[in-house]
């Protein structure tokens, strides 16, 4: 029985110490009120805490939306000019196939065409007959030349 009378003891005292230092912990001794405010001062205090944050990550996230917004307009801007680009590609490549079509064309004409034909016989004609007038005033130059430089000599020398 003695040693059921210590364990009651010892459950007691320690029943006690448990119980002091609960009320101790949680402030069931202090003033209620005083322990509510601090916890709803802490709890505002975290809340705020955590809306600086978002409020802080809402900015950011709006720069980011304002950055994509802009690149993203830049971007429609430059695919219509891609767009624009790739038409006037085609088309000068349209034009290029005509101007090569017709560069073919004119190219065959000189040979094909009698006009051409007739017009280039006449112009060798010309060149020919151009060439036998230009060698004949040449000659009556040369035959000028001389004599006008026999009659100096024939002036100048004594006889």
């Amino acid at each position: 029985m003695g040693k059921t009378v210590f364990q009651l003891d010892y459950f007691n005292e320690n029943s006690i110490f448990l119980y002091f230092f609960f009320t101790f912990l949680y402030g069931l001794t202090c003033n209620r009120e005083l322990l509510i405010r601090k916890k709803a001062k802490t709890e505002i205090c975290d809340l705020e805490t955590k809306a600086n944050i978002l409020k802080n990550e809402m900015e950011s996230m709006e720069r980011e939306n304002v950055q994509l917004n802009a690149l993203q307009l830049q971007k429609n801007e430059l695919k219509q000019d891609l767009f624009t680009l790739q038409k006037q590609l085609r088309e000068a490549e349209d034009i290029t196939k005509c101007l090569e079509a017709e560069k073919v064309k004119v190219s065959e004409k000189p040979q094909t065409d009698i006009e051409c034909l007739r017009i280039k016989k006449e112009l060798e004609i010309y060149k020919e007959d151009d060439l036998e007038n230009v060698c004949e005033a040449l000659q009556t130059e040369i035959e000028f030349l001389q004599m006008t430089i026999t009659q100096k000599y024939k002036s100048q020398s004594p006889e």
